[in-house]
């Protein structure tokens, strides 16, 4: 799909997704709204890719450190 087509089916699904919610946006705004739709879009399409065990973050702390048993 060339960028064109791409872009103009956002542009579709942007126009279609605030006709049937009922929304109407102040025209001066709209550009930045479907920039905002268009990056939500790219986050979304990320979290829904396969990842492995090694994409996870690290959650290691020591819990002496945020227990109240470890104040001087």
């Amino acid at each position: 799909m060339s960028s064109d087509d791409r872009s103009a089916t956002m542009r579709q699904a942007f126009e279609a997704m605030t006709a049937l919610n009922g929304l109407t946006l102040p025209p001066d705004r709209v550009g930045t709204i479907y920039e905002g739709f268009v990056g939500l879009q790219a986050m979304v399409a990320d979290l829904r890719r396969p990842r492995t065990a090694a994409s996870e973050p690290a959650g290691i702390f020591v819990p002496d450190t945020i227990t109240r048993s470890a104040a001087p």
